[in-house]
């Protein structure tokens, strides 16, 4: 594979072969075989987008463990085990798992069946999956994830497979799994006894490699071109086809915002203006401000009193503070992350409109069935039921410096067969998400985000930044989604499991900074100018025609609402452990059946996919 030089990564490039092998798929209507082998075997040459020292950046960022923050509120049993708020197991302790080198069946797991084969309870420390394979049925046996802590830092054993054949194998009708008396018999170096105890030895089972934590993720796309620049899914280990964290989702928290909320906001505000009508505000009836301050339009100068509201019944959102700063802007709620500011705008524009910008802007997880998105914890907090990942973050936060068109990410540009034949391209993919005027003023906002607000710890000397920040409950996700003229860049950083960190997103931001600033030409370039269609009005932007009505801006907007972030970024939304767990052996199944038993690493990924899927959510207020 090509690029600006020779180096080159494993995350950017298994995901680049990837994309080629289905675009072979798509094109020629191969196989997923026939195309494999045609990347592998047919002498292609692909020439990707990667910017090798763009890439290095992140690599080199991501080696210095002490630009990551450390964990704390570890809650464990007797055992030693780590357990969830509600007591069920995360993470078992790896001395319970593997004792001398192998796996002793405890009592309560087990049954010694009187024809000399053994039951295996389902729901213990191994998880039983029924499979289909090319051959017919078959069932898997995994060993659940555990921890182990070297040098202080705490390393996950995402799991392990137990290698029996097939045909040794068989389900109750309870959903056991029955290892048969055959297997047992002839095969005593495997399986063992340890004090009565039939205990499996390591020549049957495989352990994935330990992953440290905190993990991260990030991805650089280039302003204008959608190409990817640099990515990376993971600290720490090494290998072909690694779980890559940077296209699986993890909750965003206060990061959607931007999407769902400011730019939804200004952007409806304009469509209406441009027909003529004023923006048609609503009381909700659940605050004192009901419609006034706003204006006659949703704008970056409209009033906003962060105060109680009542959702449901019960005062929602809080401030992890306890306390309101009231009134404000809407271009400063945007920048302290104020989360009350957030839900009133929602509240404005509702939960259809708001959803569909999100879509605009290529985010593929958004949950729009009954019990899903569709409500302010998720819209205006980033509580979504599946998250987002950082490759679909930076595609569209690069939306804002691109004067409003979301441009599709790609990774490569053209792949050439031995004779020197193009045999596929790809192109600019463009798709109108605001109007330019709104996206000029969504920059200037997210340069204040910088400017004095949460991500002032992402600031690039010589260069304008711009971005958010985003944390969600306990600090289990911190994220910085930021913008240069030239790039746009994405930044998550958390535990494969629900492990809250020591620190709120402003270490994303200083690590963002810390990465992108080695980034060849991030000084240079320079934003859009401002387009015919914005005018500047008592030190705001608005876009023409939406500029009325407005009252006087607050006179207090300094000390009452100088809130830092650890005070007011988090989405204060209950855990969801249990789902965690449940679905993270689950996933451990599927891939390990996927992968033939195979891999080392490959079976982290989607355990670390549905941990991030779940953790963090709100209960819908």
């Amino acid at each position: 594979m090509s690029s600006e030089s020779d180096a080159s990564s494993s995350y950017f490039t298994d995901y680049t072969v990837n994309q080629v092998i289905k675009a072979l798929m798509k094109k020629y209507k191969l196989d997923y075989k026939s195309a494999h082998d045609m990347v592998y075997n047919g002498g292609l040459k692909i020439y990707s987008t990667m910017d090798s020292k763009a890439q290095k950046a992140v690599e080199d960022g991501f080696n210095e463990g002490s630009y990551f923050p450390s964990l704390t509120g570890l809650k464990k049993d007797s055992s030693g085990n780590i357990v969830s708020d509600k007591g069920s197991i995360t993470l078992y302790a790896y001395d319970n798992m593997i004792q001398d080198d192998k796996f002793v069946l405890q009592d309560g797991e087990y049954k010694n069946n009187a024809d000399g084969s053994i039951t295996l309870y389902k729901n213990k420390r191994l998880n039983i999956y029924k499979t289909s394979t090319a051959n017919g049925t078959d069932y898997s046996l995994e060993l659940k994830p555990s921890y182990v802590i070297e040098n202080s830092s705490l390393y996950i054993v995402p799991g392990g497979y137990i290698n029996i054949p097939s045909n040794s194998k068989s389900m109750d009708k309870s959903g056991n799994l029955v290892i048969s008396a055959k297997f047992i018999k002839n095969n005593s170096k495997l399986v063992t006894t340890v004090d009565g105890n039939p205990a499996f030895t390591d020549k049957l089972y495989i352990l994935q490699d330990k992953v440290i934590q905190p993990q991260g993720a990030m991805v650089i796309t280039e302003v204008g071109t959608g190409k990817v620049k640099a990515m990376v899914g993971g600290r720490g280990v090494t290998g072909k086809q690694l779980y890559n964290r940077a296209i699986n989702p993890r909750q965003p928290g206060s990061s959607i915002k931007p999407l769902a909320v400011y730019s939804a906001a200004l952007q409806r505000s304009y469509e209406y203006a441009e027909q003529g009508q004023k923006y048609p505000l609503v009381d909700p009836g659940n605050d004192k401000q009901g419609t006034d301050n706003y204006g006659d339009y949703l704008t970056a100068a409209s009033v906003i009193i962060d105060e109680p509201i009542k959702i449901n019944g019960r005062i929602w959102p809080k401030n992890s503070n306890n306390r309101y700063s009231g009134p404000m802007t809407m271009r400063k709620g945007m920048q302290t992350s104020t989360n009350v500011v957030a839900v009133k705008l929602y509240e404005q524009i509702g939960a259809d409109y708001s959803a569909s910008m999100v879509e605009k802007y290529g985010i593929s997880t958004l949950n729009k069935s009954a019990n899903g998105d569709m409500n302010p914890a998720a819209l205006a907090l980033g509580g979504l039921s599946k998250g987002v990942s950082p490759y679909e973050m930076a595609e569209a936060y690069a939306t804002f410096p691109n004067g409003g068109v979301r441009v599709e990410n790609r990774v490569f540009t053209k792949v050439v067969d031995r004779d020197g034949h193009t045999i596929l391209t790809t192109e600019k993919k463009k798709h109108k998400v605001l109007d330019e005027g709104v996206a000029y003023i969504m920059v200037t906002m997210l340069k204040s985000v910088v400017n004095g607000g949460t991500g002032s710890n992402a600031a690039i000397s010589g260069v304008e930044v711009g971005g958010k920040t985003g944390t969600t409950s306990s600090n289990y996700d911190i994220w910085f989604d930021g913008i240069t003229p030239k790039y746009a860049a994405s930044l998550w950083i958390g535990t494969d499991v629900n492990i809250p960190l020591t620190s709120s997103s402003v270490s994303a931001a200083s690590l963002w900074s810390r990465i992108m600033r080695n980034v060849p030409n991030i000084r240079k370039g320079s934003y859009k100018s401002a387009p015919s269609n914005v005018v500047h009005k008592n030190g705001e932007y608005f876009t023409k025609g939406t500029e009325g009505g407005l009252g006087n801006k607050p006179d207090e907007e300094s000390e009452e609402t100088e809130i830092i972030e650890e005070e007011q970024e988090q989405t204060n939304q209950p855990q969801s452990s249990n789902n965690n767990s449940n679905n993270q052996g689950n996933n451990q199944g599927n891939q390990g059946n996927n992968q033939g038993n195979q891999g080392n690493q490959g079976n982290q990924g989607n355990q670390g996919n549905n941990q991030g899927n779940n953790q963090g959510q709100p209960g819908n207020p």
